[in-house]
């Protein structure tokens, strides 16, 4: 019985892949520097917030998705949707997560910074 040996890659497809795998080298060194950046403007953010002395991350991160609810809401001149509240918040950490949202709201709501507008999902500044 006759072995099939496995084909040969040509030389043009050795070149390729070599070429794809420093692409994809690059793709990583400039995503590790994306995420650097994010780093750089959360710090930078805190510091204009008053919030460079936080000590642990999930609390800056915390702070600064609350600071854009208060924010966002301030400007409204309607109540907004959680989902509107989340978009905003993500602008400050885009590794939000929603639950992890709606838990802050519901923190903000129980300290009585927010408050459930008239209809269920919207929100707006307590009185």
């Amino acid at each position: 019985m006759k072995q099939m040996q496995p084909p040969q890659i040509s030389r043009l497809e050795e070149a390729l892949t070599l070429e794809l795998t420093e692409v994809l080298d690059r793709i990583k060194e400039l995503e590790a520097e994306a995420a650097a950046l994010r780093r750089q403007i959360a710090k930078a953010a805190a510091k204009r917030q008053g919030l460079e002395f936080a000590t642990r991350k999930n609390s800056l991160n915390r702070v600064l998705a609350e600071n854009s609810v208060l924010e966002a809401l301030r400007d409204a001149e309607k109540p907004l949707t959680t989902n509107d509240l989340y978009k905003r918040a993500r602008l400050s950490n885009t590794s939000l997560k929603e639950n992890t949202f709606r838990t802050y709201l519901h923190r903000m709501k129980k300290r009585g910074a927010i408050q459930n507008a008239k209809r269920v999902g919207e929100w707006r500044l307590s009185s």
